[in-house]
């Protein structure tokens, strides 16, 4: 073969290797064909209703309103954020409620935003790392077993979620230094979507606009104007669900109202650390009775009642029990979903935390990005439970942090005093 050829053939399968667009149809292509050989979107009608996104979802496409997350009582919920069960409810319109074909719908929806996601890591992982970290993370994402579990098995806004955060963290590397106002009111547009998607992101939300600002001060370019234009443009996105909720419950209700179930589900003499059945309103008749009876806001006041009455019982039970759902977090639960999925998501842990530290120990550009995101996004989750599905939006980041470790540290020298 002409050393010509041969080179060309060379060039093309790197081209390829690098291709963001190569990783997100071959990660789509993978998630699809998981859902169709498997015939997961085959869900059984008691499956369906595991679900209350889906009960939600059910309650808007037949008429009645955003409601009845546990299919029971037709009174008003805020226990969810709002986008992704009107999602459900559209595909319920279009295909049928808990048809095959929604669920197909469904999880086909959920596996187009976990392939987009290799998209956004590549993009990430090149500006601070390199292309060689970022191609490798970006296929590591397309074909990774555990990110393919999420977006083919469950009715649930998570692979959404993974997408949009990946994205705000995307944003807010390449806004660095940028004080011009669209970029501003698109940031926070997008932070107002996530905010209705997965409220809990909200926990990152000061770290990343408090970095942005501050460089852009350090650089002695204005930034209160654009600041001002992004935090009026997230409010404009979340006050009219707030409005909602303060007119269905007479009550101000941020944008979820389940806080206080929550934390009593994770803090109850039964509680050992990771989330179970046998705590949650969903699997409890008589806490369903109570919550159908009294309404979901006073029901969430007396379980949060609850809740703090026995950690100022017990104290050092609610500490242990937060040291456990800390591990549990980072290393699973032993009733987890995880599977033969552990090791993998072992593994992505250790090599991620790694990766974190060597790059606050080394200044890396954009470390405080990726410190503020691992440190404070899971806080609520060691306070009230741990699930497995709950640490996924934030791996997409250890993915970059753990393939830096193993490839790509060496070429790094991308430092900043302000890291």
């Amino acid at each position: 073969m002409p050393v010509r050829q041969q080179s060309s053939r060379a060039q093309g399968r790197s081209s390829l290797f690098y291709s963001p667009v190569a990783m997100v149809l071959t990660g789509l292509g993978v998630r699809v064909l998981c859902v169709v050989l498997s015939q997961i979107y085959q869900f059984h009608a008691p499956h369906w209703r595991d679900f209350e996104m889906v009960n939600i979802g059910y309650s808007l496409a037949t008429g009645h309103g955003f409601a009845s997350p546990w299919g029971e009582s037709s009174r008003p919920t805020a226990w969810t954020p709002p986008v992704y069960p009107f999602l459900i409810a559209v595909m319920f319109r279009i295909f049928g409620s808990f048809s095959s074909a929604a669920a197909y719908a469904l999880l086909t929806f959920n596996s187009v935003f976990s392939a987009l996601t290799c998209w956004t890591i590549y993009r990430a992982a090149s500006r601070v790392f390199g292309q060689k970290v970022a191609a490798w993370s970006g296929w590591l994402w397309a074909v990774f077993p555990y990110a393919i579990y999420w977006s083919v098995c469950w009715i649930w806004e998570t692979t959404l979620s993974t997408f949009l955060l990946s994205l705000l963290f995307l944003l807010t590397l390449e806004m660095d230094g940028d004080n011009r106002l669209w970029p501003w009111v698109r940031y926070g547009l997008l932070w107002g979507i996530i905010a209705l998607t997965n409220t809990s992101a909200l926990a990152w939300l000061p770290f990343s606009g408090s970095w942005l600002v501050y460089r852009l001060h350090r650089s002695g370019r204005r930034f209160l104007t654009p600041a001002l234009w992004g935090a009026v443009v997230f409010w404009a996105v979340i006050t009219p669900w707030i409005v909602r909720n303060y007119i269905v419950f007479d009550t101000f209700v941020f944008i979820r109202g389940d806080m206080g179930a929550e934390l009593r589900t994770g803090n109850n003499p039964q509680a050992h650390g990771p989330w179970e059945a046998r705590n949650h309103v969903a699997n409890i008749a008589s806490l369903r009775a109570e919550y159908a009876r009294v309404g979901e806001v006073a029901f969430d006041v007396e379980q949060r009642r609850e809740a703090k009455e026995w950690i100022a019982e017990d104290p050092w039970r609610f500490v242990a029990l937060t040291c456990r759902r800390i591990f549990y977090v980072w290393f699973g639960a032993p009733e987890s979903l995880l599977g033969y999925f552990r090791p993998l998501f072992i593994c992505l842990n250790i090599l991620g935390i790694g990766g974190l530290l060597l790059a606050v120990r080394e200044r890396v550009h954009g470390s405080f990005l990726f410190a503020t995101l691992m440190i404070f996004y899971p806080l609520i989750y060691y306070i009230t439970f741990a699930f497995d599905r709950y640490h996924h939006p934030i791996e997409p980041e250890l993915a970059m942090l753990a393939l830096w470790v193993l490839i790509g540290k060496r070429t790094t020298g991308n430092k900043v005093s302000a890291g």
